[in-house]
């Protein structure tokens, strides 16, 4: 069966964990015959890592308001007949990453995405509903048809992965120690979500689009959390103010905010370790009363909005 099949992935990683899950998915289509071509998102000044904690900061304003930066030139000549685009993304403090963001909003982007079939990759601590949110926002301006959304999270518990990112993306280090577990998406569900390739072949094959997201879902390659969703959904607000705080003061880098972003640094870890385990067990209790409204919301994000 000839299965020469052209799939465009953009994205961006700065550990190269996402790249690892993109082609772990991906690997298998390619030896069945598709021709897989990675275009890696750029900005023009490279974001850190590891981070410091001022420059990590810094990028919560502009994360939050989907404010862009400008990148390297994409060039799309290769991939304007590609069967299947893949966006392959992070969230950055519960929005997509700035690199993506500002790919997904570039006019020439727009112009590419027009009609597409389009299928999301995202690597994540455990919060991408607002993220999700966001993408579909982009996908609509563009006219994008987004067909499925594949999310691997870091399965430890919420506060023993707020640990592990920040010992990731400000020290460096991934690796198991004493007392935290390795950070990051595991290899072992990197590793098993080459299982839905089969599931993206058929879909090419039998221009069956509709049902691909179900199929996803039914290979567990998304989990909605109730408890996460509801404290995502009060911190995505909250970041919407602090945000809008800090950019009063100046854009990008502007010494002059360094205060306030000081002042959000402390408010979220206070959110974190102290309201954000009181505000789950809270919903937890709560939980029966919202059962029926709370099904539905789930259905609404594993299924793409229908």
């Amino acid at each position: 069966m000839d299965n020469n099949y052209k799939i465009a992935v953009f994205y961006y990683t700065q550990t190269g964990q996402l790249l690892n899950i993109l082609r772990s998915l991906l690997n298998p289509l390619e030896k069945e015959g598709c021709t897989i071509i990675y275009k890696s998102i750029e900005p023009v000044t490279p974001f850190p890592f590891p981070w410091n904690s001022e420059a990590f900061y810094q990028a919560f304003p502009e994360s939050r308001q989907g404010i862009p930066c400008e990148l390297k030139t994409v060039d799309f000549s290769d991939v304007y007949d590609a069967d299947l685009v893949v966006v392959g993304l992070q969230p950055w403090f519960l929005s997509p990453s700035i690199p993506v963001s500002s790919f997904l909003q570039h006019p020439a982007t727009i112009d590419y995405l027009n009609g597409k079939m389009v299928l999301t990759v995202v690597g994540t601590r455990n919060m991408w509903i607002s993220c999700h949110d966001s993408l579909n926002k982009y996908f609509m301006r563009a006219n994008a048809n987004w067909i499925g959304n594949i999310t691997l999270e870091d399965r430890h518990k919420n506060l023993v992965s707020v640990l592990t990112i920040f010992r990731w993306l400000i020290d460096g280090v991934k690796e198991k120690t004493r007392y935290l577990p390795e950070a990051g998406v595991s290899q072992e569900d990197i590793d098993n979500v080459s299982n839905i390739a089969p599931e993206i072949l058929k879909t090419l094959r039998e221009k069956d689009y509709n049902t691909l997201q179900q199929r996803i879902v039914e290979k567990g390659g998304v989990v909605f959390h109730y408890s996460l969703y509801q404290v995502e959904k009060v911190g995505h607000k909250m970041f919407g103010f602090w945000s809008k705080f800090v950019l009063k003061k100046g854009e990008a880098n502007d010494p002059s905010r360094s205060w306030r972003l000081k002042l959000f640094s402390w408010y979220l870890m206070f959110v974190l370790f102290v309201i954000s385990p009181i505000g789950s067990l809270v919903l937890w209790l709560l939980f029966p009363l919202r059962r029926k409204s709370l099904s539905q919301i789930r259905k609404k994000y594993l299924y793409l909005y229908d």
